[in-house]
């Protein structure tokens, strides 16, 4: 090794050694007074401090971010030995780094006890109560949840999301902190406050100890998210243009006190935005009751028509196919009732040639999925994954291999016939949700990947319906005790099917609203290579 070289390696060695991985020395504490009643670290900090999640010229450096845990007022606290003074190279500017993260009383120069005392808390802090209306209250293993929501044209509710926006990009893959605006649209965001109640706080403690959040917004609908019978947009308007009903941006009040109605009361979609709930109490079914209460309380307006969720994570699929389909089962008793129809007096031959299109709403019954859909306000994408999950928990395990349908349509074995179906049905959402490139392939080669993709999303169905039937189960031996609430809460669709001589069957696409793609690209596919359960996992959203 030459002197060049061995400079080099010096100089990486240095760099090794004064440099500090930010996810292990960063401490996010929840404080009650002066009482740390949690403590955790942070899943990423490449959004703070880049791709390397590492600062350089500290020795022994610790981060400790501390929250009031009633109102998340944050303080900041920087300890470290040594610090690096060779050359012209200087430490990592950590504040710098967090100053677009943390709002400023958070790098204030206050002792740590008047923190505890003052900054962090409130003097009065034990008579404050969250933002906004309560609207469910819970227990689980003997304590006390609240969920509250709020307006975020509520000062104290956007102070209180401005505090802890730093804990979007901490654990949420590719989340982004929310940039709102001054006038009257911050009336379209909501936040939602799940807090664990102490009935029995320790003096001048707050009750409340904030466990989670979630954040919603309100859309208006498109035009063909309204059925053709419906006049209520137009009496909405009665005349009037959209510019004299939405009020100019710099307006004092949120909306004209000469109109009678909001924008707000429009034709809307609910849409969420941003949910977590903190390490601590992961794993204990909160985020079940959060997204269940969001759910509710977002689609009870009359003039809501659908609910839809933003660009969500693997985790957070998997919470809401478990909980949207263990509330339909359980609370939608026409969604209970569909199954795959193999009766040959309606799937008759002459709709089952080859040439003939899918009748998909023969297999699962059209109207019936309609008038679900519309009442239960979910998205299309993720209603049609959840009729598929359902109607193949009917199907026995022991049945759901390609090896038994030889005979297809004509199989004695009433499961061998319902899993053909089932997966002609299956296959055609898949085929449509992604057309543009399927149609790149040659046909052959179509086949196989939609096979394939269709065997993935099969294996990710029957995991799920494992854990659906564990709580159904549970919940059955539990009769009489109180029931945990399930939720509401995406696959694309359709399919070609090989049949004799090559031939391949018609597909039906439906048109979709190209705009709607909050429930990201699961299902979907990248160049030629279908991915059947592809959750996002890039870090740009």
């Amino acid at each position: 090794m030459d002197s060049d070289d061995e400079q080099i390696e010096a100089l990486k060695q240095q760099v090794e050694d004064w440099s500090t991985n930010t996810n292990e020395c960063f401490t996010i504490q929840l404080l009650k007074g002066n009482t740390v009643t949690a403590s955790f670290q942070p899943q990423f900090t490449y959004p703070i401090f880049g791709e390397e999640e590492r600062v350089f010229g500290y020795e022994d450096l610790s981060i400790t971010l501390s929250f009031a845990a009633h109102n998340l007022r944050p303080r900041l606290d920087i300890s470290h030995g040594k610090l690096f003074q060779e050359g012209d190279v200087k430490p990592t500017d950590i504040k710098e780094a967090l100053a677009d993260f943390l709002p400023e009383e958070a790098f204030g120069a206050a002792s740590e006890e008047d923190a505890l005392d003052g900054a962090l808390g409130d003097a009065q802090a034990y008579s404050v109560q969250p933002p906004g209306e309560l609207i469910k209250s819970y227990a689980r293993n003997g304590r006390g949840y609240e969920i509250w929501c709020s307006s975020l044209a509520n000062a104290d509710a956007r102070e209180l999301l401005e505090n802890m926006k730093i804990l979007v990009p901490m654990f949420i893959e590719g989340g982004t902190m929310l940039q709102l605006g001054q006038d009257w649209s911050t009336q379209r965001w909501k936040l939602f406050l799940l807090y664990e109640v102490d009935c029995k706080p320790a003096p001048k403690a707050s009750r409340y100890s904030l466990v989670g959040y979630g954040t919603s917004y309100r859309v208006f609908t498109l035009p063909d998210r309204m059925s053709a019978s419906e006049e209520d947009l137009a009496a909405f308007f009665n005349g009037e243009s959209l510019d004299t009903l939405l009020p100019p941006p710099d307006q004092s009040e949120p909306h004209p006190p000469s109109k009678k109605q909001s924008p707000l009361d429009l034709p809307s979609r609910e849409r969420l935005s941003q949910f977590l709930i903190l390490p601590p109490f992961q794993g204990e079914g909160h985020g079940q009751h959060l997204y269940n209460t969001m759910y509710t309380h977002l689609t009870l307006p009359q003039n809501v028509r659908e609910f839809t969720v933003e660009d969500p994570n693997e985790a957070f699929d998997d919470l809401r196919d478990l909980c949207d389909l263990l509330y339909l089962r359980a609370n939608v008793p026409e969604f209970a009732a569909l199954r795959i129809t193999t009766d040959p007096h309606v799937l008759t031959a002459e709709k089952l040639l080859p040439s003939a299109f899918i009748p998909t709403d023969l297999i699962v019954n059209g109207a019936a999925r309609d008038r679900i859909r519309k009442r239960t306000k979910l998205q299309p994408r993720q209603f049609d994954r959840l009729v598929e999950m359902h109607t193949l928990s009917f199907i026995r395990a022991s049945h759901r291999s390609r090896s038994r349908l030889t005979r297809k349509d004509r199989s004695s074995n009433a499961d061998d016939r319902a899993y053909y179906f089932w997966r002609l049905y299956a296959k055609q959402r898949l085929y449509v949700h992604n057309r543009d490139q399927l149609i790149q392939l040659e046909r052959a080669e179509r086949g196989e990947k939609l096979e394939a993709v269709l065997d993935g999303v099969l294996e990710g169905y029957a995991g799920l319906l494992e854990k659906v039937e564990a709580r159904e189960a549970a919940s059955r031996e539990r009769w009489g005790e109180e029931v945990e609430e399930g939720i509401v809460g995406g696959a694309a669709a359709a399919a070609v099917e090989k049949t004799g001589k090559g031939r391949k069957r018609k597909v039906v696409v439906d048109e979709e609203d190209e705009g709607d793609d909050e429930d990201g690209d699961e299902d979907g596919m990248v160049g030629v290579e279908v991915m059947a359960n592809g959750h996002k996992k890039t870090r740009v959203k």
